[in-house]
């Protein structure tokens, strides 16, 4: 995706991830809830990430490096699948080009929130987060996709296919 340029300034470079997990009540994401306090969108439920940093070797280290910052854990670039790649709305505050991951999840999930960065957390259904939760546009249309699944394996093995 080239990136298109608002106002003369070029989006900033950012990666999310999707944490997915099969149980019994379905395939379940991860989010986390911003501070009130936060600029742009306050309360909003996202997936954990965050701005690429120059030292980051790439937006596979990006994601790993914020994901362990906001959520405490670390994680292996290796098993990031690209779900989606985006350019946020200038309406909404700095424009990101946005790469969202998958990441899938066996067993024990442990976090440790950074308190400065994430209000709180859940596990969900896409369909119910779709339904309950205030959701940036971005992370709509990904829980969109994800929904279209049953399972992680399912979801992992068509975006591994179209991302040969």
């Amino acid at each position: 995706m080239p990136l298109t340029r608002f106002n003369g300034k070029t989006p900033i470079l950012a990666a999310v991830v999707a944490f997915v997990r099969n149980t019994n009540r379905g395939l379940e994401v991860y989010l986390n809830r911003r501070p009130a306090h936060f600029r742009y969108y306050p309360d909003a439920y996202v997936f954990p990430g965050g701005q690429y940093d120059p030292l980051d070797n790439d937006l596979k280290a990006t994601a790993c490096r914020e994901v362990e910052e906001e959520i405490g854990a670390a994680i292996d670039p290796r098993r990031l699948v690209l779900l989606r790649e985006t350019q946020t709305s200038p309406l909404a505050g700095p424009v990101y080009h946005m790469w969202t991951f998958v990441y899938p999840v066996a067993g024990d999930f442990r976090t440790c929130i950074n308190a400065d960065e994430i209000a709180d957390e859940v596990w969900t259904t896409p369909e119910e987060a779709l339904s309950q939760l205030k959701l940036p546009y971005q992370i709509v249309v990904a829980l969109r996709a994800i929904a279209k699944f049953s399972t992680t394996e399912d979801l992992m093995r068509t975006l591994s296919k179209r991302n040969r």
